[in-house]
């Protein structure tokens, strides 16, 4: 059953405005390309393929953005969930560092359509990562790996040169990524749809897909009473509509992570522009944005619902970090649906009928995205096979409900080793 989600209760839907909403898919089309899903992904593919001069049909189950890609924290980073280390245990050093590569197009693609496009999507630059617990120069020394190995642009900073910039107790030693950024992702989406329209795509909203079949050497895809026929079809759903496309469908894990912002503070707490997270296991990550509200996002969870008195328990993570912070008022309270593979890479290929998929961005979205459109549009468009670079992360069963109580298992078990490395750190062991 497809999710429906609160799409008003967010700060970014408050200061957005939705003036290009698409009507529901109302005729028999025919195209070069169908999109499913209008998030970031399919979003990006449907541009990238429209300014190839094909003709593309984007249909979306509910309003565009309305999922994981218009409710995030807004970070534009090189890299993906999975740590380059994991990734070169998994594929080796070269073939590493040809994915990184792909991740930084991705990252300057968002960068670059923003400047073309609005500019004040982009709300600051730079991203801090700090560590809560004195890591005996571990942080230092994966600092100098990135360097070494993907040429990342980075500095290391120093527990008082930390502090400066987050007036915190909690934190020691950090990384700063001076090229990396935060936006407005709601902004960031309509202005991609946006640019798709103007390109020559038809963007249909609220038009569930039920089933996609290939006739001979085209697709049916299916709504309720329309249909479109197409020589290829592109599935970019993530944690919800999974059921359309199985093979990359029942490989995706949906994964719940919150966010809160604050009323409008004068604070001295946070002394940066730059976006934050901490590096525990199952960490904070939070950013200043207009009006000096915090947005601090946090408390991963495989439970969809949005927990009860979300608000206080979002304060109740900033105050104990930023206890300076007092008692601010929470505006605006969220949950959102992320699509995870338990790799933590994102799925991109082809299935052996025919039809692409790019999906579970989980974690690492905006950049990955933008890379998967990119790289999708270069392969039906122009037979580029840059998307073989991850036949090493194909679509693996998640298990389904038994791999969600898993992975709360598993960040369960993340909550109590962060807690076990910090309480060390004060009780002198």
């Amino acid at each position: 059953m497809t999710q429906v989600i609160d799409q008003y209760a967010t700060w970014y839907e408050a200061t957005a405005s939705r003036l290009d909403s698409a009507a529901p898919l109302s005729a028999i089309l025919k195209a070069d390309v169908c999109v499913v899903g209008g998030g970031l992904a399919g979003l990006t593919t449907c541009l990238e393929l429209s300014r190839r001069g094909l003709k593309v049909v984007l249909l979306e189950a509910q309003l565009i953005a309305s999922g994981a890609s218009g409710r995030n924290g807004g970070f534009v980073s090189n890299g993906f969930a999975l740590g380059m280390d994991d990734v070169v245990k998994k594929v080796g050093i070269d073939a590493a560092r040809a994915l990184h590569a792909l991740s930084c197009d991705g990252t300057e693609y968002v960068r670059a359509e923003i400047a073309s496009g609005d500019a004040s999507i982009k709300m600051g630059d730079g991203w801090m990562v700090a560590v809560r617990h004195d890591d005996q120069g571990g942080l230092k020394k994966y600092g100098a790996n990135l360097q070494r190995d993907y040429s990342e642009d980075l500095q290391h900073l120093s527990v008082q040169e930390t502090r400066v910039r987050l007036a915190s107790q909690r934190y020691f030693e950090s990384l700063y990524f001076p090229k990396a950024f935060h936006i407005h992702p709601l902004r960031y989406c309509l202005l991609i749809a946006a640019k798709a329209r103007a390109a020559g795509a038809q963007i249909f909203e609220n038009s569930a897909v039920k089933f996609v079949e290939k006739i001979g050497s085209e697709f049916l895809v299916k709504t309720d009473s329309w249909q479109v026929t197409a020589r290829h079809v592109v599935h970019c759903v993530s944690s919800t509509g999974r059921n359309v496309h199985k093979a990359s469908g029942r490989a995706v894990l949906p994964v719940a992570t919150y966010v809160a912002v604050t009323e409008p503070l004068q604070q001295t707490s946070i002394n940066t522009a730059a976006a934050i997270s901490d590096t525990r296991r199952a960490g904070d990550y939070y950013r200043l944005i207009d009006d000096g509200r915090i947005l601090w996002g946090g408390r991963i969870s495989t439970k969809i619902n949005r927990p009860s008195h979300l608000a206080e328990r979002m304060k109740g993570d900033m105050v104990a970090t930023y206890p300076a912070l007092g008692k601010p008022r929470i505006d605006y309270a969220w949950a959102g649906l992320m699509g995870y593979a338990i790799h933590k890479m994102p799925l991109i290929g082809r299935d052996a009928e025919g039809q692409w998929f790019g999906t579970a961005f989980g974690g690492h979205g905006l950049n990955t995205t933008a890379m998967a459109g990119l790289i999708l549009a270069r392969a039906i468009a122009e037979g580029d096979d840059a998307y073989r670079r991850f036949v090493p992360f194909a679509p693996q069963w998640a298990f389904g409900q038994l791999g969600r109580l898993g992975v709360q298992g598993s960040y369960w078990l993340m909550q109590i080793k962060d807690k076990r490395d910090e309480s060390r750190l004060f009780s002198g062991q």
